[in-house]
């Protein structure tokens, strides 16, 4: 059996079979990959089975290092051998260029594999480039500290981070004659002080990372097995003294000193960690909640960045991602500093709070329109073009969310409106409009839509009679008014609409209308010219901020959603009344789930576990209510940016302490009126900074508490008589406890005066904790009727 104490220090993917790892099963006469010659398995069928997820990394690298070879060949076929002449001046030299970038995007593609070989190698390809171009005008020192980190070379390391945080602002790095990177067996327990501030983010952040690893080397030993003023025993210790391995710096520092020694030596090492902390904090404030928030696989890497902005934090974290993530317990502590850091999330739901959503529209600008911009009439290549095969649904946006996009143009998005009028032309006439801004994805999920009853005033005060042309109008200007499509990264809305009217009317008519001061060609007023005016008003902003509008004439039968919607508005809902003043029904939910109540279940990274250990609580929702699911990041960013949001969400796992952007989109949704529940495995899986983070995002003070079993009691006079009956007053509970959270929202609480189950208002919603972690019979019943399902 391999201990942990064994494993080599650093990169934490051992050089043994992928397919077998993280078993450790001792292995010999590993057959090596022919390609990338990087990866080692145990045998053919493994590497057979590991093939489909190692194609492509092998694939970059063999491109990659045959382009290293042919850039080589000519580089060394010109005139003046500058592999020789050259050595300290590359990159000054125009030709080396080609060079310089192909062996830097060799060492790249090799850090896509988590080996000791691949990073070795790719620190290989580094270390040369440096000795070719000590000025390193491509960034290198950014990225050899991490690697150097990665592969448990702690005194190199610091070696290499002193050395450019105290080289001479006036040192000249073309004179091959001065000293270069010539710094070795520097004190890596001294005080730092004095050089760290001059050292970039990710060098920085690579010097926190080496003290914070110091720090717990010296804290992972336990004094009650030694003599207190004996040596330290040489490495490696018997596994009863560390249960974690330790760094060379530290084997070689407790050779020196005694037991009694330790306890001071790790205090200084914490309040220089601590300090570092801060130091990157104040040089980039977004760079630790980027670290602790990085998505898996590869980012999209800013070309550009400024310092201190997000596309500095990003390069950086993807410069040393990998150098925390192998340091054990390094991002376990980083979650708790930034608990200091957090602040209060604040989004647009937040600016909401109290306020009904549907009032939001009534509070922008009306604008009427002068005639500066006018929308445009869109064509598609023929005639028999479907928009959903022109604009299929694909994900756009910093949080990826589905539009309707253009499939060779990623700047265009479409929407969807119509409008629906009964007893058209005919006496107490009723009209509706819908319009569909984003897609369903998926058998259970919504489109983003909004419709209403046609207002009885417009939008400047004129009454009305309701007409179709009327409702086919305000539906065009709810695409406008209830999506901002430029923060969504789009540069035009095509409007798809099957009404000639307002095709013809907003591209053609109503330039000479305008002209005509909103006079016909017989003299006559125009009609609805408040809505036209309004719509010109909404084009003009539009163009303000680089949006182009454009229309698109489609038939009927090609806007089926918007048109059943619009139709079945006139319906339902209360009368119509002045404009954007009544309620917006905004999804088509109702349509297609009748009366059914619908839970989305974020089990975000342990659903086998839920299935299993919840199937009683699975059962008992699923007779009562649809469940959705979303097991992925996008899947439940995709779910929860639906316009309503989802009127009940149970978390089911930590997940959303690990993924911000989901956690975020869940306080949207709660601050707009969403019941959050987290509960089953939440508390078995949080640590503690990830649990006062996720609470101090929503502004509570909640803290975690212990984790214990012990009797718990419902509070007299929290629920009404009707749950009280359903609830069990005192059952023993084994929990994850919270402090801090106010008495009037407290359902249970313990012997200790924690509490174990939580629940309070949010925004317009309510927010739930069950801290249970076994699931009993008790907080089954808590959790039911925080759902709304417990009758």
């Amino acid at each position: 059996m391999v201990r942990l104490a064994d494993i080599p220090f650093g990169l934490a993917a051992v050089s043994g079979c992928p397919v077998c790892y993280p078993n450790l099963r001792p292995q010999t006469q590993l057959l090596l990959c022919s390609g990338c010659k990087v990866v080692h398995y145990c045998g053919a069928d493994h590497q057979k089975k590991h093939r489909p997820r190692h194609k492509a990394a092998c694939t970059s690298i063999i491109a990659s290092q045959a382009k290293l070879e042919k850039e080589e060949a000519t580089l060394r076929a010109r005139p003046g051998n500058v592999f020789e002449n050259g050595v300290g001046e590359f990159w000054g030299l125009v030709e080396t260029r080609g060079y310089m970038r192909a062996r830097f995007a060799a060492a790249d593609a090799l850090l896509q594999i988590d080996t000791i070989k691949a990073v070795e190698k790719a620190l290989a390809h580094f270390q040369h480039m440096l000795r070719l171009c000590r000025s390193d005008n491509q960034g290198i020192r950014d990225t050899v500290p991490s690697l150097l980190l990665r592969l448990g070379r702690e005194q190199e390391c610091y070696d290499f981070l002193k050395w450019w945080a105290v080289i001479d602002d006036e040192h000249h790095f073309n004179d091959v004659s001065l000293p270069y990177l010539d710094i070795c067996g520097a004190d890596v327990f001294e005080a730092v002080d004095a050089f760290a501030s001059h050292l970039s983010l990710s060098q920085l952040v690579i010097l926190a990372l080496l003290k914070l690893r110091l720090y717990l080397d010296l804290e992972s030993y336990d004094p009650k097995y030694m003599n207190v003023f004996s040596p330290w025993p040489s490495w490696p210790p018997p596994p009863t003294e560390f249960m974690r391995p330790i760094g060379e710096s530290a084997q070689k520092k407790v050779r020196t000193v005694t037991v009694s020694d330790v306890p001071d030596i790790s205090e200084l090492l914490k309040d220089q960690y601590q300090a570092l902390f801060r130091m990157v904090h104040k040089k980039n404030p977004h760079f630790w909640e980027a670290l602790v928030d990085a998505p898996e696989g590869t980012p999209s890497l800013p070309s550009e960045y400024s310092r201190g902005s997000v596309e500095e934090a990003i390069l950086a974290v993807y410069q040393c991602k990998k150098a925390w993530e192998e340091s054990y317990d390094a991002i376990i502590m980083i979650e708790s500093e930034i608990v200091e850091l957090t602040e209060v999330y604040e989004g647009l739901a937040a600016a909401l709070d109290g306020v009904n959503i549907e009032e939001v529209a009534a509070t922008s600008e009306r604008r009427r329109g002068s005639g500066r911009a006018f929308p445009s009439k869109f064509g598609a290549s023929t005639t028999n073009t479907r928009p959903e095969d022109l604009f299929p649904p694909s994900r756009t946006g910093q949080d990826q969310v589905y539009h309707f996009v253009h499939r060779n143009n990623t700047k265009k998005a479409l929407a969807y409106a119509d409008g629906a009028c009964s007893g058209n032309g005919q006496q107490n006439p009723q009209a509706a409009w819908a319009a569909v801004l984003r897609p369903p994805i998926g058998d259970n999920m919504r489109p983003c839509m909004v419709s209403g009853r046609l207002e009885l005033k417009g939008p400047f005060g004129d009454e009305s009679v309701a007409t179709s042309n009327r409702a086919e109008l305000r539906a065009a200007i709810a695409v406008l008014r209830r999506n901002d499509w430029r923060a969504d990264g789009f540069t035009s809305i095509i409007i798809a609409t099957d009404s000639s009217y307002l095709v013809d009317g907003a591209t053609a008519w109503v330039r000479s209308w305008v002209r005509n001061g909103w006079k016909t060609r017989t003299g006559d007023p125009v009609k609805n010219q408040d809505l036209w005016e309004l719509f010109l008003g909404e084009v003009e902003k539009c163009k303000e901020t680089g949006l182009e509008v454009e229309l698109w004439k489609i038939p009927r039968e090609m806007n089926e959603l918007a048109d059943t919607v619009a139709k079945e508005t006139i319906h339902k809902g209360a009368a119509p009344t002045d404009f954007e003043n009544g309620q917006l029904d905004s999804s088509a939910a109702s349509a297609r789930f009748p009366g059914e109540p619908h839970v989305l279940c974020l089990c975000l990274e342990y659903e086998s576990m839920f299935n299993d250990i919840y199937a009683s609580l699975i059962s008992k929702i699923t007779a009562k209510a649809k469940m959705d699911r979303a097991t992925t990041q996008q899947a439940a960013l995709d779910m929860l940016t639906q316009d309503p949001p989802p009127s009940v969400i149970f978390v089911t796992d930590a997940g959303v302490a690990h993924l911000m952007k989901v956690w975020e989109r869940v306080i949207d949704c709660l601050r707009r009126g969403s019941t959050v529940v987290l509960a089953a495995s939440f508390s078995s899986f949080v640590n503690e900074g990830q649990f006062n983070r996720c609470f101090g995002k929503i502004g509570l003070p909640w803290k975690r508490g212990g984790y214990y079993r012990t009797n718990v009691s419902l509070r007299p006079g929290v629920v009404d008589d009707r749950l009280k009956k359903q609830l069990v007053p005192t059952y023993s509970q084994k929990a994850l406890y919270v402090q801090g959270v106010a008495r009037s929202d407290v359902w249970y609480s313990g012997e200790r005066d924690e509490v174990a189950v939580a629940f309070t208002k949010v925004g317009n919603g309510m927010l739930g904790y069950v801290g249970d972690v076994n699931g009993e019979d008790g907080s089954e019943a808590v959790v039911l009727a925080m759902l709304g399902l417990l009758n």
